[in-house]
């Protein structure tokens, strides 16, 4: 794959490209502790915000590295933060709104080994939806690591075209020519997820019936093991979707089904999401719509949201 080399200092990446959001592939773990360290020292030299998001064991082998200078620094355990990916990109347009108009900085891992096969899907659009979440001119250099020896080859090729930089061995960041443009992420957002199983629960939703659809979806859960306060909280999810499936698509379809792994909601309708973002930003108080997606992102282990001009999936998936 050929790629166009433009080295960029920190200095110039902040004038002349204002958002950067680059792929850094690892494969040895002292080498990515190094280079994530130097990366951040870069930024605290420059007097930037920065904030490293990364899952558990490597998030300690940096704050370590770092020492005291780890006191300037913002942490998040990836995996709390990124279990359901639809929360992530929420976490750093906080971080960049928090910033203003000062430079900011931020390491963050979304997809590491053993994540399953749904949650690299979630894990990819949310990657691809980044690109349009922050302001091209942010003053935000936002670096994403892969570990290139223990994730598949198309997990590789798919960070190469959801990032518009990669990252040099020396700290800096080349243009991407495998960047397959800002329309990813919506073209994700468009595409239908797999079909359901022929066997499974089915319901049709209406306002008469959004109590039964909640208690349905809590009653299940509860029958596949899940505790009581998460159960609770699959119903309430239940329940905002329904009552937006009601509102905007005149009512829908209910599915559930099992996994080896999770209980699985679907909630289907002719309604249509127009923007891919809708339910990863908190809204504000003078723009309610996308609140019951926003609290289902919250509540719930995994969220699949997929909307075109022929209607809208949603898919919770709670873990067993």
């Amino acid at each position: 794959m050929g790629m166009t080399t433009l080295p960029l200092t920190v200095g110039e990446a902040r004038a002349s490209n204002g958002y950067v959001h680059d792929v850094m592939f690892w494969s040895r773990p002292e080498p990515f502790v190094r280079a994530t360290v130097d990366f951040v020292r870069a930024g605290l030299s420059a007097h930037e915000r920065v904030l490293v998001a990364l899952p558990a064991p490597r998030l300690r082998a940096v704050r370590a590295a770092l020492g005291d200078a780890a006191r300037h620094v913002d942490f998040a355990d990836m995996e709390h933060l990124g279990a359901n990916p639809a929360r992530i990109i929420g976490a750093w347009v906080a971080f960049v709104t928090a910033s203003g108009d000062h430079p900011s900085r931020g390491v963050g891992e979304p997809l590491w080994a053993g994540r399953s096969s749904v949650e690299v899907s979630e894990c990819q659009l949310h990657e691809a939806l980044l690109n349009d979440a922050i302001p091209a001119t942010a003053p935000l250099w936002l670096r994403c690591p892969y570990e290139v020896s223990a994730l598949p080859t198309e997990v590789v090729d798919g960070a190469l075209h959801s990032h518009p930089w990669v990252a040099q061995d020396d700290g800096r960041a080349r243009a991407n020519e495998a960047y397959a443009g800002g329309e990813l992420g919506a073209m994700g957002f468009a595409t239908p997820l797999p079909d359901p199983p022929a066997a499974s629960i089915v319901r049709t939703i209406t306002h008469e019936t959004l109590r039964s659809v909640r208690d349905l979806a809590a009653h299940v859960a509860r029958v596949c093991g899940v505790a009581d306060e998460r159960a609770e909280d699959l119903g309430l999810a239940l329940h905002e979707l329904g009552v937006n499936s009601v509102v905007h698509g005149n009512g829908g379809t209910l599915r559930l089904w099992r996994t080896p792994d999770a209980l699985v909601c679907e909630v289907k309708d002719r309604g249509v999401v127009a923007d891919p973002l809708t339910g990863r930003l908190a809204p504000d108080d003078e723009e309610p719509d996308g609140r019951g997606l926003w609290m289902v992102n919250q509540l719930c282990d995994l969220v699949q949201l997929r909307s075109s001009d022929t209607g809208t999936t949603v898919r919770v998936h709670t873990w067993l």
